[in-house]
């Protein structure tokens, strides 16, 4: 009998230092959950690989068909033999230190003595009061009980793999020390059929905005996964055609079916049980769990950009293009707002804002926003801005577009294929061309509504759809795109 091996080492580096869960960890959950029942837990195992000891282990799959969800807790239990802290035992504000007891305890220390002092204001800014949390204290057990490690069996996969077994890597594994001489191995000496997904190839595309060596890893690995991939996954038709041809520089061969993401939010758990936005409890629901500088953000329009703010984001000429912007009397501008952590090479940026007082105070910040307070700002902006020069996806579009918004896109790589015909493009290397696109819609409420329309009037592209895609091909078999060999060298414009 055939066995599925799914790696879930991306999983495992994820949960380690993450609370939350992004769209690719709960996609590939929904792909093995539906695998495992539609071929059953004897025909489906996960796999990862163990740093310390450099060893590739399995592991039964049977807790997965007993999960509802993507559960954080859980799988920190599977991996390392303790769990986060339950979310139920989490005091108010502190859910990102959950998976990091020692920052957890500095925070909660902090928020104890801030409490003690009256001080609200402090409170206030992380969306909470003294109230709620000496209302959390009071209800607190003495000592919370630290989960157990689940009771499973770990075996290598070396020790089972059998010639025509499949494993199937979802998951970004280019960085990872050891992990590809075993992959090498697997295939060599057990005949295993090895199926990897790839998001992107912007290492080799725009090295200029890669920090450190990572092109040189990520050329390296996706040279040497030629030798044990039997085909591959892309995420977009774009990332199709750049794969097919780094293959045909390096020599290469090999099938590459394109399933697209979703051009939907991914919601989270907290956000999905919150009354409609528009009622007045969604009202006081969204405001309550929102931290008070991202609730404040609302006050005046705005256009969101969300995404770790690096160079290859483009920011510095989105930012200059609000500078010509500002300068117009006539126009009722909108703020500009970034959402997201910082990134790297962004001198030019950090400097204009530092120079200009955040143009003025025409550009705001939101760092490192929650799932429930990112889905506030989608549902608050007026549009949103991806200006990128080079995305694998770029799940932003989609995820304005999930919430009825439009926004201003650039015309390359694999973004026309999220944005469709309801957004308007951009030219990425031209200040006047973003410019000219961020005017329209802020000068044009007509255009935007028209674009508004087209959303409304479409049916996006979900992850039940991505999951759903992903288990036909893995079941039937890889059905390459018959065109990607043909067209890889044509780059998509905007419709």
């Amino acid at each position: 009998m055939k066995t599925y091996f799914f790696d879930v080492t991306d999983i495992m580096l994820y949960v380690e230092r993450e609370t939350s869960v992004s769209g690719i960890q709960r996609v590939s959950f929904e792909i093995i959950k539906r695998m495992v029942d539609l071929h059953g837990t004897e025909a489906v195992r996960l796999s990862y690989w163990n740093r310390a000891r450099r060893e590739y282990v399995s592991i039964a799959s049977d807790f997965v068909a007993k999960m509802d969800e993507f559960d954080t807790d859980f799988f920190c239990t599977v991996f390392f033999g303790r769990g986060a802290r339950a979310r139920s035992a989490t005091a108010p504000t502190l859910e990102r230190y959950r998976n990091h007891p020692l920052k957890y305890r500095f925070h909660y220390l902090r928020r104890s003595y801030y409490a003690l002092r009256g001080n609200e204001a402090y409170f206030a800014k992380h969306g909470s009061s003294i109230a709620e949390w000496l209302s959390h204290r009071a209800g607190e057990p003495q000592e919370a009980e630290e989960t157990k490690a689940a009771d499973l069996e770990r075996i290598l996969v070396s020790q089972i793999a059998q010639k025509g077994d499949h494993l199937v890597v979802l998951g970004a594994t280019w960085s990872i020390d050891g992990i590809d001489g075993c992959f090498q191995e697997l295939n060599d000496r057990f005949g295993m059929k090895i199926t990897q997904l790839v998001h992107d190839l912007i290492p080799l595309i725009t090295p200029e905005h890669i920090a450190g060596d990572f092109s040189q890893e990520f050329y390296h690995w996706l040279k040497s996964s030629t030798g044990y991939c039997s085909y591959y996954f892309a995420n977009s038709k774009n990332t199709a055609r750049d794969l097919a041809a780094f293959m045909e520089e390096v020599g290469v061969t090999r099938p590459i079916q394109t399933i697209p993401l979703a051009q939907s939010f991914d919601v989270a758990e907290p956000v999905a049980k919150m009354a409609p936005a528009g009622t007045y409890k969604g009202r006081v629901d969204r405001s309550r769990m929102v931290r008070r500088e991202v609730l404040n953000l609302s006050k005046v329009p705005f256009v969101l950009v969300v995404g770790t703010m690096e160079s290859r984001k483009n920011i510095w000429r989105l930012a200059q293009v609000w500078k010509r912007l500002s300068e117009e009397v006539d126009l009722e501008l909108p703020k500009l707002v970034f959402a997201g952590k910082p990134g790297w090479y962004n001198d030019d940026f950090n400097q204009l804002m530092r120079a200009t007082g955040n143009l003025g105070g025409w550009v705001q910040f939101a760092e490192r926003p929650s799932d429930t307070e990112l889905a506030f700002l989608y549902e608050t902006c007026v549009f949103t801005a991806m200006v990128s020069f080079y995305e694998g996806w770029g799940l932003p579009i989609g995820e304005g577009l999930s919430f009825g918004k439009t926004g201003v896109v650039a015309a390359n790589s694999s973004m026309p294929e999220v944005g469709g015909d309801m957004v308007e493009y951009c030219d990425a290397s031209s200040i006047d061309s973003i410019y000219e696109a961020c005017r329209k819609l802020i000068a044009e409420p007509e255009r935007r509504e028209a674009l508004e329309a087209k959303i409304a009037a479409t049916r996006l592209r979900d992850w039940g759809d991505v999951t759903a895609d992903f288990v036909a091909a893995l079941t039937s078999g890889p059905q390459s795109d018959t065109n990607v060999a043909e067209d890889q060298k044509e780059r998509v414009t905007a419709p």
